[in-house]
């Protein structure tokens, strides 16, 4: 397992990504969030774990280090949000660099990017959504990139199936890493597929998942209460077949409205879920039940072990789930990173004799 190289998560939300890094053996310093709730949660499940609720913006290299006991920071994770953000777009000006500049979301990331100039860790990892490659003509992460690139950092990003590693849900997400040790930057490779012939574990079906809490009563207390769907919902859901969505053109007019959304999908008992995101404050429909997922089995498909529970109603609940990087997934990549970080200390240990 290594040394415990010393780890701070920033943007740390429900925990799904320093999870992973302390099972692999890393030491979680601290952990840093402006979100009440995310907080409750924090202190519920990671006592042990300082915990900063703050907005970065605020919150200093010399805050940070209290938390070092004079130690330096091996590897900063966690990601700027580039959503929930409001845009001032073309009230500024229709040079879509010169809205980038005003962005909210572009702050953020200057702001990182200068705790990470001066706490110099060894490595970076940053994780966020798909949107990124695109919100802006890519600008956002243009940005991000340039940043790092100026705090010293070589830094490369995949596009990343979270299915391809494990998670029983198709998920994708983009991966940042960085280091400042002149260490080429790679990626862990897949561990599974969907496709036979790569000779690799198919995908990981969600039943595997959650197939055991059928029938499970309401249990507040575990993240696990069925959501109270109206008569007019149920008779939809029913209308829906396994993996498939609404038959919109086949309603009959009681059950008919606009826009329908991404929430009236049934999953699939035989192939991984659809991504655990709350439209609506309701996850995708269970594979038999007439029902959408409980907060539990979309945290079991998100990979959260079950003595992790999740604080506030059921709404707040759904989104930490939905917004953090699967555990699973988090602790192939620190794994992944370890020999990179221990041959990094060899080197600059070495050159300090």
């Amino acid at each position: 397992m290594g040394r415990h190289f010393k780890a701070i998560d920033l943007f740390s939300g429900a925990g799904g990504l320093h999870i992973g890094f302390e099972r692999a053996g890393y030491d979680i310093r601290l952990c840093v969030d402006n979100d009440s709730l995310v907080e409750r949660t924090h202190r519920r499940n990671f006592p042990n774990i300082p915990f900063i609720k703050e907005d970065i913006r605020k919150l200093t290299s010399d805050e940070i280090r209290k938390y070092l006991d004079g130690d330096e920071v091996d590897i900063v994770i966690g990601g700027p949000p580039c959503q929930g953000f409001s845009t001032i777009g073309k009230r500024v000006s229709s040079d879509p660099k010169v809205r980038a500049e005003h962005d909210p979301r572009n702050e953020l990331v200057v702001t990182y990017a200068k705790l990470i100039r001066e706490l110099q860790p060894k490595f970076i990892v940053m994780e966020n959504v798909k949107g990124i490659l695109t919100m802006k003509d890519g600008i956002y992460l243009t940005t991000a990139l340039e940043e790092l690139k100026n705090a010293g950092y070589d830094t490369d990003y995949r596009l990343i199936n979270m299915a391809d590693y494990g998670v029983p849900q198709i998920r994708e997400r983009v991966i940042i890493i960085g280091n400042r040790m002149g260490i080429h930057v790679t990626f862990p490779k897949a561990d599974h597929s969907d496709h036979p012939e790569d000779g690799l574990p198919c995908w990981v079906p969600c039943w595997d998942a959650i197939k055991d809490l059928v029938g499970l009563k309401d249990m507040p207390e575990f993240n696990h209460v069925a959501l109270k769907h109206t008569d007019k919902i149920i008779a939809r859901y029913r209308m829906i077949p396994e993996g498939g969505r609404l038959p919109e053109d086949l309603l009959p007019p009681e059950l008919y409205r606009k826009n329908f959304g991404n929430t009236y999908k049934r999953l699939n008992r035989k192939r991984p879920a659809l991504t655990m995101v709350p439209g609506n404050d309701a996850f995708p429909i269970h594979p038999e039940l007439d029902r959408s997922l409980t907060v539990r089995e979309a945290a079991r498909i998100q990979t959260f072990p079950d003595e992790m529970i999740f604080e506030g109603n059921r709404r707040q609940q759904g989104h930490q789930v939905g917004n953090a990087v699967p555990p699973l997934f988090s602790e192939k990549l620190a794994r992944f990173l370890l020999p990179q970080l221990e041959k990094a200390s060899e080197e600059e240990e070495n050159e300090r004799n």
